[in-house]
């Protein structure tokens, strides 16, 4: 929740008035004289500072091919369908010998295996790079290699090395060429594992070595090296990305070469990250999310719904700072799928109505939007609207820049646009020109600069504004990557960067008070604008650090980064509690209340007073709460020297009867001389959450989903790290969970808790139903039609939490349930707040 400091600023109320004012029919720049009320930061995310691995991020969109002796078999062995596994798996999930297997290769002869048509088709598409397969799990080399026989040019009667061919078509095409090269192998001696994650024995080691070393020297220069499984010592990760440095220094590495070794992160199969990303990062994704490699029962329908989620895909990876690499997978004969290729040549047509939308644009800071995603590319924003809303309009929060003309891409027509506040909103037509994923182009006034939706303002002007604030860690934005320990199970997010913006009416000298906890010899960068220092995570935590000049009329971001990472994914190992942001020279009284504080409950409140004079100080330190409430009285605090922090621990009674809503407590210090500053605070009181420990079910479970995770009161949300999310089977149907609260209640809210790790899509177009007799129906229709049944639609994708409105409705049992046929439930926590 963010703190409310001081009063309201004449500026604030600038804002407003220009809010309230009705809309134009077309607006123009002077709908907002003179421009936002502050100057924002820029809104591009930037590429890489490495230049050669900002060169791969360029690349943008690539074609994987996923081809090998698993494609003659098409998913089928001894004429039966193998359903389980990814196709490309099938030795290992049909439990075929390798003597059987050698027969396959027998009978391989891709005749029909096409360089110039691939690379064509590739073109067409929008890609710029191919990476292909040379070898996968099953260990037989698509190359040609001096370590075995176990290859295409030696154990087949095709007998030539297609790897060298396409290699040389992509350079004679333009594109950047990579391989795909499987650290499992169970030709070398792996067994066969589910999870793919065995270790990499020294005996593997020449070959392995001996292979990459082939792949690096024999086939002109590599884009990208796309390492895949397996579950490798941190030497051999190590080792194994040198040896691809050493022979092609340009080449990006991936993270699948494991601990922490490559230059980029792939993340998991088809995953869009609901956040951006600090670093250089890929999305590996495939037009069936079913099967990599070629699958001849695979059901291909539905082209034009398979090109728009594919389209969407590329777009959210691509607003989001990522790379797109897409697969195909070939038949046995070498010949490309032709729904595979209508689909690629539908994309292709898109990228071409819409030329600088998403290829050469770069990311923004805008995140995704619940309409959809958003591009800059010089002085053109594009706004994709993946989802239509139902008002017909689309609102883009903190634009900072002034806007000339919006229109829909590609068509010659002015669309009405107006300013609210600091969001532009543009009224899309009645229909939309493009059939697939329709683009706005808002031609803006000069470099994107954006006001964070969490901006905090310090005051500092003539207004009464006091000059602080506390930044609590809903304030900040994270800065997220991904590390290992070795293999993919062991994969975890990370947060790499903390950063809160404020801005000031007038300048000033500020320091800063952090509270949390953070690991006492790592070296940290704070960094106030353009100023920053070094300071360990005792001191960080321990003492005030500043002054760092502040300039008026800007947002001023404030961040926290390790000063020497050891890699890009290292997590901070800092936890924030509270950032008191303040005027040199003062003494500060500031609180951390929760976002909520329970009725009929007391509940701890640390009350702060932070030095930051030139002097020692002492005085009283106390809480002010709102009528009816107690605090337990003051404390006696000092000597207090410059910089030291002292904390008091009050108890915060809130009666049983005492009303809902916002309230604010003020952390108040008397006797400490004229240059002290008590900062407001603001919290809610809320209901009792009855779903507390309460017995709850669910459709199916998956990965040990306990259902009784939703009502165990941890609301963490990573789901392997803490177990504290719940998950249905995947494929789901219609999937929910439900809790039982022993008896009928009237309901004010249910908060709803996504996760925090990944995944966060799948707690999105979900219904809220509640009922006083047992839901018997696992339909979505069913249950919420049957008689008493209250529910409440929510398409937008679940925060943390997201607050359900019942508005008193009666019942005892509450379910969550999502609409979608197809999607897994994914819940963190579900809190039903009833008297």
């Amino acid at each position: 929740m963010r703190k409310v400091i001081g009063l309201m600023l004449a500026l604030l109320l600038a804002v407003g008035a220009v809010a309230t004012s009705p809309p134009a029919a077309v607006a123009t720049t002077a709908d907002r004289p003179g421009g936002p009320p502050v100057r924002g930061i820029p809104g591009a995310i930037d590429l890489s500072a490495d230049k050669d691995l900002a060169a791969w991020q360029r690349l943008q969109f690539g074609m994987f091919i996923h081809w090998g002796l698993f494609s003659e078999l098409g998913g089928v062995w001894k004429g039966e369908p193998v359903t389980s596994g990814y196709s490309e798996q099938i030795q290992m999930w049909a439990d075929i010998s390798e003597e059987e297997y050698l027969d396959v290769a027998a009978r391989f002869r891709p005749d029909r295996f096409d360089p110039a048509e691939i690379c064509s088709l590739a073109k067409r598409a929008g890609m710029r790079y191919v990476v292909i397969t040379s070898k996968h799990h099953d260990g037989f080399s698509m190359f040609d290699t001096a370590t075995t026989d176990y290859d295409v040019t030696d154990a087949t009667p095709y007998g030539k090395d297609p790897m060298k061919a396409l290699a040389d078509e992509c350079r004679s095409q333009g594109l950047k060429f990579g391989f795909y090269f499987s650290l499992v192998d169970w030709h070398q001696g792996h067994d066969f594992d589910g999870g793919n994650n065995n270790p990499i024995p020294a005996s593997m080691e020449p070959v392995i070595k001996a292979q990459i070393r082939e792949l690096m020297t024999n086939y002109g220069d590599i884009a990208e090296v796309w390492f895949d499984m397996s579950s490798p010592t941190g030497t051999q990760s190590e080792e194994f990305a040198g040896i691809v440095r050493e022979l092609q220094p340009k080449a990006a590495v991936n993270s699948r070469v494991w601990n922490n070794e490559g230059d980029f992160r792939t993340l998991g199969d088809n995953e869009i990250p609901s956040v951006a990303l600090d670093g250089a990062w890929q999305t590996p994704a495939s037009i069936y999310h079913a099967t990599w490699g070629y699958r001849s029962w695979q059901v291909r329908d539905d082209l034009p719904g398979k090109i728009r989620d594919l389209v969407v895909g590329l777009t959210g990876v691509r607003a989001r700072g990522g790379n797109y690499l897409l697969n195909i997978g070939p038949r046995g004969d070498g010949s490309v799928v032709e729904f595979e290729a209508d689909v690629l040549r539908g994309m292709g047509d898109w990228l071409r109505r819409h030329p600088d939308a998403v290829l050469d644009a770069s990311a923004t800071r805008f995140g995704g939007q619940p309409w959809g995603e958003v591009t800059v590319n010089g002085r053109d924003l594009f706004l994709h609207v993946t989802d239509r809303p139902e008002s017909g309009e689309l609102r883009l929060p903190g634009l900072a820049t002034s806007v000339r003309q919006v229109r829909e891409d590609g068509a010659a027509e002015q669309l009405d646009w107006r300013w609210d506040g600091d969001d532009l909103v543009v009224t899309l037509p009645d229909t939309t020109a493009d059939p697939v994923l329709p683009v706005v182009r808002v031609e803006i006034g000069g470099e994107l600069r954006i006001i964070p939706a969490n901006t905090v303002s310090l005051g500092l002007d003539d207004t009464g504004g006091n000059g602080a604030a506390v930044l609590g860690a809903g304030d900040f934005e994270n800065g997220y990557s991904y590390a290992d320990e070795g293999s993919y199970p062991s994969t975890r997010r990370t947060t790499v960067r903390h950063t809160g913006y404020i801005t000031a009416g007038r300048a000033g000298q500020l320091s800063l008070a952090v509270r949390g906890q953070a690991r006492p010899d790592a070296l940290y960068r704070l960094q106030v604008g353009e100023r920053s220092r070094l300071v360990t995570g005792e001191k960080l935590t321990r003492e005030a650090v500043g002054p760092f000049p502040v300039r008026p009329g800007r947002v001023t971001p404030v961040t926290l980064t390790l000063a020497r990472p050891e890699h890009a994914g290292e997590d901070l190992g800092l936890r924030l509690d509270g950032v008191l942001v303040a005027p040199t020279g003062s003494i500060v009284s500031w609180s951390q209340a929760p976002d909520q504080v329970t009725t009929g409950t007391v509940t701890d409140i640390p009350v702060h007073v932070t030095n930051l004079g030139h002097g020692t100080a002492r005085g009283t330190l106390a809480l002010r709460a709102p009528r009816g409430w107690t605090t337990g009285g003051g404390e006696r605090f000092g000597p207090l020297a410059t910089g030291r922090t002292h904390t008091a621990t009050l108890p915060l009674s809130v009666p049983a009867q005492a009303a809902t809503g916002p309230a604010a407590l003020t952390a108040v210090v008397t006797g400490a001389g004229r240059r002290v500053l008590d900062i407001t605070d603001e919290t809610e009181a809320v209901l009792p959450n009855v779903a507390r420990g309460r017995t709850a079910t669910q459709s199916s479970t998956a990965w040990d989903g306990v259902a009784s995770r939703a009502v165990d009161g941890d609301t963490a949300g990573d789901y392997l790290r803490d177990n504290t999310t719940t998950h249905t089977a995947e494929p789901s149907n219609q999937a929910w969970w439900q809790v039982d609260l022993e008896r009928s209640r009237g309901i004010d809210t249910v908060e709803i808790f996504n996760r925090t790790d990944c995944c966060a899509e799948r707690l999105a177009d979900y219904w809220v139903l509640v009922s006083d007799t047992p839901f018997t129906a696992d339909s979505l229709e069913e249950a919420r039609s049957a008689p008493g049944v209250t529910a409440v639609h929510r398409k937008d994708q679940a925060q943390r939490p997201t607050a359900v409105a019942l508005d008193g409705a009666k019942g005892r049992y509450v379910r969550v349930q999502l609409a979608s046929s197809t999607d897994p439930l994914s819940l963190t926590e579900v809190a039903v707040r009833a008297r």
